[in-house]
């Protein structure tokens, strides 16, 4: 695995419900929002591969579709997809746009958002291999509730960002910058980097990251 420096604490992911990782499990808890949390459905932290991606999206949490349940754990290959995608963030695609995941909440979220993007040109295959996304907190809710100290497994995430950084990636931040500074100092001067003028609707268009960001995710995503 290239880049196996940062290794990745997923692959010790319980195989059934609740998913969440032992030391995780450990550090909340007690926290009056771990009820919050669907720990029934499986994390979301990483989707695409570090050593591919063009473009690196930070997020803030995966959020909750009923069909997390009901689609999700029953599509054939999405355990595996999922799987893939945590313990090796560097080499796997980003799922979504693999073929196949259309029921998802998770591929009508994502296409939604970045329908720009495809409707200047950007191909799903593109996107599958081009794209990175790192969320702040790997665990679905219907609502985030920020949660102090950072668990361990979040201190990965930070990881693959400061990785990002020293690969010169280019970054969009899509929600709370300020939690994102906080955990990564160097995002903050980091000249690489853009940020959504409206993280309540993160939608990758001109309008909201600016014309001249927007053609500079595009030249990276359109292949030649």
């Amino acid at each position: 695995m290239a880049n196996s420096s940062l290794l990745s604490p997923w692959v010790d992911l319980p195989s059934v419900s609740p998913y969440i990782l032992r030391e995780d499990d450990e550090c909340i808890r007690g926290h009056r929002y771990y009820t919050n949390l669907r720990l029934d459905t499986l994390p979301g932290q990483i989707i695409g591969g570090l050593n591919n991606a063009e473009v690196v999206f930070l997020a803030l949490n995966p959020g909750f579709d009923e069909r997390d349940l009901t689609i999700n754990l029953k599509l054939p290959g999405y355990l595996e997809a999922n799987s893939h995608n945590h313990n090796d963030p560097y080499n796997s695609p980003f799922y979504y746009f693999s073929g196949g995941y259309e029921s998802t909440g998770g591929y009508e979220w994502w296409s939604r958002i970045l329908k720009p993007l495809i409707n200047a040109g950007v191909t799903e295959s593109s996107l599958r291999d081009k794209l990175m996304a790192i969320e702040y907190f790997p665990y679905h809710s219907t609502q985030y509730k920020h949660i102090k100290p950072f668990i361990p497994s979040q201190l990965f995430a930070f990881d693959l960002v400061r990785k990002a950084i020293s690969m010169n990636k280019l970054i969009v931040i899509m929600r709370s910058k300020r939690l994102w500074f906080d955990a990564v100092p160097d995002l903050e001067k980091y000249a690489l980097s853009m940020m959504i003028k409206n993280p309540r609707n993160p939608c990758i268009s001109p309008k909201n990251l600016g014309e001249e960001n927007f053609q500079s995710l595009l030249s990276k995503l359109k292949y030649v």
